[in-house]
């Protein structure tokens, strides 16, 4: 699996107060060493928990709690490489 190397910006402004212990897609991505259009796929075909959204300004920046964190490398962690068998 490919390792990416994302340079981490600090956006912890776009957090409104209550959610600065959540993570954004970047963090989940890294935190799962994962790309982030894998995460987006996943979450639109329902395999990991939906993030909540939050409004700011023009932007709608996408959070997940830590449990929601945990839950999606569980998820990863049991997946399987590759295409699913046709049988």
């Amino acid at each position: 699996m490919a390792r990416h190397n994302y340079k981490m910006r600090d956006v912890s402004y776009l957090k409104p107060s209550k959610f600065q212990h959540y993570l954004t897609i970047t963090e989940v991505a890294r935190a799962c060493n994962r790309d982030i259009s894998w995460i987006r796929k996943l979450e639109a075909e329902g395999k990991i928990p939906t993030a909540k959204r939050v409004k700011r300004g023009e932007l709608e920046v996408r959070l997940w709690s830590p449990g929601d964190l945990r839950e999606i490398q569980t998820i990863l962690a049991a997946m399987r490489p590759g295409r699913p068998s046709s049988a």
